[in-house]
């Protein structure tokens, strides 16, 4: 039924047939649908629910209020109190963290209005956006994929927080930044870096930005190598590598949108970490056939064969294909 046909059908009922349907409805809630909408203070207090919601559409959330209570949402979080047993956060408010995440994002989207709250308004949202991040690697929620219990995809959140940034930060910060915000985050199991150098390169609009972020990726690389490595990193030191390989596909995928295959190529074979060439091959051919560069693909397969690179079957099979038919697959083979 359409909400006015609802109306006129209650109109009929007298109040202790009311009383049963709202119970009925009421116990037909999910619980956290229940606690989302709080259910509860609307039953409890009618009247100042609505008089709330009308004065939440006047009035834009007030930054500094936003700014304490996501400060200490962040830290609650951070310390687990969201998912260990303690004394600040009790057991039935737990579970309401990823509600807590939704209206966060909402009120300070809608505090960034205001160009005086701007900065703050993006500091916040980045710092739910880290603390998400971190959440997907360590556990502080119950949930295992925080994103995906918000009701967002990481690439979108990403992209959310850099719309902020983009519109006060100076253009190198900005860059900088963005750069640093993908590689130093942690994934979820739905996203890929790729996923957000996407996402960057739709505010890397112009050949100077483009030239910018390769500049900062060359830098950024230089300061990882430069760093001396933990006993961790000597034994694990899939990060610092992963670090060095996305900076690197982020420099080639700037390279190609300025139309400098030759450059993308040669940058890609300087810096890509791999001790397995058969690897190194795999993954830049399979970015030269996301930009559809059929020449580019053949040609530096045949490279590599003659080399002494055995690519794998995909790779055979894909060059098989574009040899004969003239053009690249739908899909890598």
């Amino acid at each position: 039924m359409k909400l006015s046909e609802v109306r006129n059908v209650l109109e009929k009922y007298s109040e202790d047939q009311l009383r049963v349907v709202i119970a009925r409805l009421y116990r037909a809630i999910p619980k956290a649908i229940r606690e989302e909408k709080d259910i509860d203070r609307i039953i409890a207090d009618p009247e100042a629910s609505i008089q709330s919601r009308n004065g939440n559409r006047q009035t834009a959330p007030d930054i500094e209020d936003l700014r304490d209570e996501a400060d200490r949402f962040v830290e609650d979080a951070y310390n687990q109190y969201y998912f260990a047993p303690n004394r600040f956060v009790s057991k039935r408010d737990r579970p309401k963290w990823r509600f807590i995440v939704k209206r966060l994002c909402k009120d300070i989207l809608a505090s960034a209005a205001d160009d005086n709250s701007m900065p703050e308004a993006a500091q916040l949202l980045e710092k739910l956006y880290r603390l998400l991040c971190y959440s997907c690697a360590y556990t502080l929620f119950s949930a295992h994929d925080s994103f995906e219990s918000v009701g967002i995809e990481q690439k979108e959140f990403f992209r959310r927080v850099l719309t902020l940034k983009y519109q006060y930060e100076d253009r190198n910060a900005f860059i900088e930044n963005a750069l640093l915000l993908m590689v130093n985050n942690p994934l979820n199991r739905y996203t890929l870096h790729e996923d957000l150098m996407a996402v960057i390169l739709e505010f890397a609009k112009t050949p100077d930005l483009k030239e910018m972020t390769i500049g900062h990726c060359s830098d950024l690389m230089e300061t990882i190598r430069s760093k001396p490595l933990t006993p961790e990193e000597r034994q694990w030191g899939y990060e610092r590598t992963e670090k060095l390989n996305s900076l690197t596909k982020m420099a080639f995928l700037c390279y190609a949108r300025l139309y400098e295959y030759a450059n993308a190529v040669s940058y890609f074979k300087k810096n890509y970490c791999n001790d397995d060439e058969e690897v190194a091959l795999y993954v830049m051919l399979r970015l030269l056939y996301g930009l559809n560069q059929k020449e580019l693909f053949l040609q530096e397969y045949e490279k590599a064969l003659a080399n002494g690179v055995r690519p794998r079957a995909s790779l055979r099979e894909t060059y098989r294909f574009t040899k004969e038919k003239g053009e690249l697959p739908a899909s890598l083979l």
